[in-house]
C-alpha cells in the first residue's frame, strides 16, 4: 500500500515540474537592435541618435522569440517601416522618442531615441600662415606672421563645431572654442559649396558671424601630402593686415583639422 502511495505521488509530482516548466516557456536571449553594417548593438533602454534631414537607420531585431510587436510611442518625433527583417527609423523632427519592441513570449526592450541636428566637429592639430609681398621687409614679413597668430580665432587645441539646423543643410550655429577648456564663442553661419579645379577638390565655403566679431569667411579644403590626406580651414586674412602694410599682397592662416565628428 505504502509503496503505490510513493509511486503515486512521485507520478503526480513529475506531472507537476512538467506543467510548470511548461507554463515558463523557453528562455530566449534579450531583444536587442543590431545596425545595417553589424558594428552597433542597442539593448534595452539604450538612446539611437539619428541625424535630422536624413533618411535615418536601419537595424536588424535580434533576440525574444522571432515573433515582434512593435510600438511606436512617439509618432511626432520618428516613425519606423518593418518589413519582418529590417526595421527602419525615420526622423520627422527635433526631439526624443520611445520604440517598444515586445513577442508573444512577453520578452520587452525599449530604445530611446535622440533625433537631434547634424554636426561637424573638428579640433586644431596645427596652424600655419602665409604671408606674401614681394616688397615686404624680412622684419615686416615675421611681424605679421606673428600678429597673424596672435589674434587668430583657435589656438592649436582649439575646435569648432558647425550644427545644421536647416533641411538645405547649408546653415546654422556655430561654436567655436579659442583653445581646449577655454570659454565658447557662439554665433551663425552659412555655408556655400564650389569646385576648385586646379586641386580638383570640393570647397565649402563658411561665413560666420559672431557676437563681438566682423564677419568670417573661411574655407573648408583637403589637402594630400605624402599619401596623406587631410582638411584644413582656410582663412584669408589680407585686408586686414593691408591698410598698415600696403605693400602685402597675400595673407592667409590655415587651421590644420582632426575632424572628430564621431568620436
Amino acid at each position: 500500500m505504502k509503496r503505490n502511495l510513493l509511486s503515486s505521488l512521485i507520478v503526480i509530482t513529475n506531472i507537476l515540474f512538467t506543467v510548470f516548466l511548461t507554463s515558463c516557456g523557453e528562455s530566449y536571449a534579450p531583444i536587442t537592435l543590431v545596425s545595417s553594417d553589424g558594428k552597433t548593438h542597442i539593448t534595452n533602454n539604450d538612446t539611437i541618435y539619428i541625424d535630422a534631414f536624413t533618411e535615418g537607420m536601419d537595424f536588424s531585431i535580434r533576440g525574444g522569440d522571432g515573433k515582434y510587436v512593435l510600438e511606436n510611442q512617439n509618432r511626432d518625433i520618428v516613425r519606423y517601416e518593418y518589413n519582418g527583417e529590417k526595421v527602419s527609423l525615420i526622423p520627422l523632427k527635433i526631439g526624443y522618442g520611445s520604440l517598444r519592441i515586445t513577442d508573444y513570449e512577453k520578452n520587452e526592450s525599449r530604445f530611446i531615441i535622440n533625433v537631434k541636428n547634424q554636426a561637424r566637429i573638428f579640433h586644431v592639430n596645427n596652424i600655419s600662415t602665409e604671408v606674401l609681398g614681394g616688397d615686404l621687409t624680412q622684419n615686416e614679413t615675421k611681424v605679421i606672421e606673428e600678429n597673424i597668430i596672435e589674434s587668430a580665432i583657435m589656438k592649436v587645441s582649439g575646435s569648432i563645431e558647425f550644427t545644421y539646423t536647416v533641411e538645405e543643410m547649408n546653415g546654422g550655429n556655430v561654436t567655436i572654442y579659442q583653445q581646449e577648456g577655454g570659454n565658447a564663442v557662439t554665433g551663425i553661419f552659412s555655408q556655400n559649396e564650389s569646385f576648385d579645379s586646379e586641386i580638383g577638390n570640393k570647397i565649402l565655403s563658411f561665413e560666420i558671424s559672431l557676437a563681438g566679431y566682423n564677419k568670417i569667411k573661411m574655407d573648408l579644403i583637403e589637402k594630400t601630402e605624402n599619401n596623406y590626406t587631410y582638411k584644413v580651414l582656410r582663412h584669408d586674412v589680407t585686408e586686414t593686415y593691408q591698410s598698415q602694410y600696403p605693400k602685402l599682397e597675400k595673407a592667409t592662416i590655415e587651421y590644420i583639422l582632426a575632424d572628430t565628428t564621431d568620436n
